[in-house]
């Protein structure tokens, strides 16, 4: 089990952007109305918050957090809320759910993928589950059908970076419905947890004795250098192919020329 004397029980930390789902979320995992939350266009949660609940003999505490993936917030507002994400998950989440409406995966969504790697690592999305919620609202057809008419394909892809882990989840489920759905995620969780060795996600920003703001504004700029790096080298190949492409089509119409120009 992956409770330790560090940190007793099961850490899940909800990420994702703003009105996504993330409180909605964990108030159906912990079964109560722990997290302020409505269906709206308003954003509720305004500073990160922590609650505590049990699956099956495994004591689970649920972070969720604010708008910590938006860009465009403050920075000092930013950086003092990742330092109290940091502070209610240490000494790191076991899991975290990327939260984001299910059919509704836009360019912001992208983004905030990419920040969520600045703030936790490049590394983070071995430890991520993609959860579509707000299943119930959405079209009629199997969640397969949805996920290939993502045009962009960039939900299949961030898919494919959290090791093919996602599942769709009705933020307003109740009863058996609700029981489904949580054992079916939480069996997603322990899988995370043994694929890591049954260790939590940290990084160095867990280890600082005093997370200050310029603290986080360092480790962030060290993890978004990284992630930068990871994505030149992975798009390395892909530049060669068009390379090879360009240079083959282009002696290929040497030679077609060479053919077609009449000899004097």
């Amino acid at each position: 089990l992956p409770g330790d004397s560090e940190g007793s029980g099961l850490r899940l930390l909800l990420v994702g952007r703003s009105r996504a789902g993330k409180s909605s979320t964990g108030n159906i995992l912990l079964g109560e109305r722990v997290f302020r939350s409505n269906f709206g266009t308003q954003t509720v949660t305004s500073s990160c918050s922590q609650a505590q609940g049990r699956w099956g003999d495994e004591d689970v505490t649920v972070i969720d957090t604010a708008d910590i993936l938006n860009p465009r917030i403050a920075i000092g507002q930013a950086y003092k809320e990742i330092s109290h994400c940091v502070r209610l998950s240490s000494p790191g989440p076991h899991a975290l759910l990327l939260v984001t409406k299910l059919g509704q995966f836009f360019e912001e969504d992208t983004k905030a993928v990419q920040r969520l790697q600045d703030i936790f690592g490049v590394h983070v999305l071995r430890h991520t589950i993609v959860l579509l919620a707000h299943a119930e609202e959405a079209a009629e057809g199997s969640l397969q059908e949805h996920l290939c008419s993502d045009s962009s394909n960039a939900l299949l892809n961030l898919i494919l970076q959290c090791g093919r882990r996602y599942c769709s989840f009705h933020t307003r489920a109740v009863g058996a419905q609700r029981d489904q759905q949580v054992a079916k995620l939480m069996a997603m969780v322990y899988q995370v947890v043994r694929e890591n060795g049954g260790k939590w996600y940290g990084n160095a920003m867990f280890l600082e004795p005093s997370l200050t703001q310029e603290k986080v504004e360092y480790h962030m700029g060290r993890h978004k250098a990284e992630r930068k790096m990871m994505e030149r080298s992975s798009a390395l190949p892909c530049r060669m192919l068009v390379g090879f492409k360009v240079v083959f089509f282009v002696l290929a119409l040497v030679f077609l020329n060479f053919l077609l120009v009449p000899k004097s």
